[in-house]
């Protein structure tokens, strides 16, 4: 029998607000998750699963949803032929210290990205839309369950766009671990470090954030918007695209996104939000 618990806490968003969680619990394995599900369904509750908070906004201060952290035993498991078996719920940053280490090319340039595996891939986690370059180029296949079955896809089968897959947004959906493909390199400096002194230059991190707010928007717009404050949220002066938060609610975020939208509908323009929002 599955426990769902009342929580009060700051540690499920990057953004740190202080959220009244009414139902909230942890799953260890899949039988677990299957449990939680089929409780959602009872109870006709949206179902949501969380990683490390990185690109999640509660965006009310007493959440409805049934919020799921996914507790997956960790597993990074070596393959032949320079292949990596990863977990879901292992950091971004274990499985680019285990290519660092064994002088494997990966995906450097998400070393400032407080993410899990699962999240990224969910997201389709990228160096941003003028590289074209994502974490799927590395993945041979991904293992996930949906409906009730264990499903496996290679990474051409997936659907995805900018910042979304098949996974995006659907939460009954999990991914349970993926199969890294990779290419042996030699480094002349740790691509990890530089990557980090790269964001220390351009990212602002002096506050709680989520990153990138908006997946598609006018640069223009977002480039009028940097340095507006509402309250102790804040777009970033420093970083264009980025809200700094703190507050304890998410009030001031969600009024800054709204300008943001509004700026947008007003000259017809649509701005796409990155950030998952929970109510």
């Amino acid at each position: 029998m599955v426990k769902v618990d009342s929580l009060t806490s700051s540690n499920l968003s990057f953004y740190r607000t202080l959220n009244h969680f009414k139902r909230y619990g942890e799953f260890h394995s899949l039988e677990e998750f299957r449990e939680y599900c089929d409780w959602a369904n009872q109870q006709q509750v949206e179902l949501y699963i969380v990683g490390n908070g990185s690109n999640t906004l509660f965006a009310a201060q007493s959440v409805n949803s049934l919020v799921l952290k996914n507790k997956l035993a960790k597993l990074i498991k070596p393959l032949p032929n320079s292949r990596l078996e990863v977990s879901s719920s292992v950091m971004i940053t274990e499985v680019l210290k285990y290519c660092y280490e064994n002088s494997l090319n990966s995906f450097y340039y998400l070393a400032s990205v407080p993410a899990t595996i699962g999240g990224a891939l969910a997201m389709n986690a990228g160096r941003g839309r003028n590289y074209d370059v994502s974490i799927y180029d590395f993945i041979e296949s991904v293992t996930f369950y949906s409906d009730g079955q264990i499903q496996t896809l290679t990474g051409a089968e997936i659907k995805k766009g900018y910042r979304e897959t098949i996974f995006t947004g659907v939460h009954s959906r999990l991914i349970l671990s993926a199969i890294f493909q990779f290419v042996p390199e030699q480094f002349s400096c740790d691509p990890i470090l530089e990557r980090r002194e790269w964001a220390k230059s351009h990212q602002d991190n002096v506050g709680p954030n989520c990153g990138s707010v908006f997946k598609s928007a006018c640069p223009p717009i977002l480039k009028a918007l940097q340095g507006l404050k509402i309250g102790k949220a804040s777009y970033s002066a420093k970083t264009g695209n980025w809200i700094l938060n703190r507050s304890s609610d998410s009030k001031g975020i969600l009024m800054l996104i709204a300008i943001a939208k509004f700026l947008h509908l007003a000259v017809g323009k649509k701005a796409l939000l990155e950030l998952i929002t929970v109510k």
